[in-house]
């Protein structure tokens, strides 16, 4: 049961990134083969010329590892094409945020001291390391060692970080749409540089395989 869309958006993702001839791709961990597929392509293209044209695009982020955010079910990532109350939005109220992660899937706590994380549980844990300082984390993890852990108390403490950490996120976001003149302004300087550099590179490209209109009509 496999759709065109697993075959053509690695492409298509390669073809924005190549256009550019980007070399930083803000990406999670979710997509770190199309990367390989867009260097792929490059080198190949590079290689089949003789010509350095594209660079490889590499994965970035601001602390060099790549992320995946799991989903609040405990299943998979978040996704926006899942149900909402399985992730967060940034522009999401304070309210909502704290209600759904006091709704994010438990269990019963460990039965045993010093025993591992349960992967039933371990979103919660990686969810806390997005938002709540190293000391917070800690403590988390120690009272799940000892067995004392209070999922509820967990999922305030996350709950009042998140809001914290996404809160000026949504405000800034807020600011700018009740602005639609700016946003217009900025969507059309931005489809005007894009525009340039995608022609910049296509004439390039042309070239480079003699296919500009200059070798063509010689």
């Amino acid at each position: 049961n496999i759709n065109a869309g697993l075959l053509t958006y690695p492409v298509l993702m390669t073809a924005d990134i190549l256009i550019h001839k980007g070399t930083k791709v803000p990406v999670g961990k979710d997509q770190r083969q199309h990367l390989e597929m867009a260097r792929t392509f490059a080198n190949r293209f590079n290689f089949n010329y003789q010509r350095n044209v594209f660079p490889e695009p590499l994965a970035f982020t601001f602390d060099e590892q790549l992320l995946n955010i799991p989903s609040l079910t405990g299943i998979g990532k978040m996704s926006k094409s899942d149900d909402e109350s399985s992730a967060l939005y940034v522009i999401d109220s304070d309210d909502v945020i704290e209600k759904k992660i006091k709704r994010a899937k438990s269990d019963s706590g460990p039965t045993e001291m010093n025993s591992p994380i349960a992967a039933e549980i371990m979103h919660l844990f990686d969810l806390l390391k997005l938002f709540s300082s190293k000391e917070t984390i800690e403590m988390y993890e120690k009272a799940y060692a000892s067995c004392s852990i209070r999922y509820g108390d967990m999922k305030s403490q996350m709950a009042q970080d998140a809001i914290t950490f996404i809160s000026p996120i949504r405000e800034r976001i807020q600011q700018y749409i009740a602005q639609p003149k700016l946003l217009q302004e900025i969507a059309h300087s931005g489809a005007e540089k894009a525009q340039k550099s995608a022609n910049e590179t296509l004439s390039e490209i042309r070239e480079v395989m003699g296919l500009s209109s200059k070798n063509i009509f010689k």
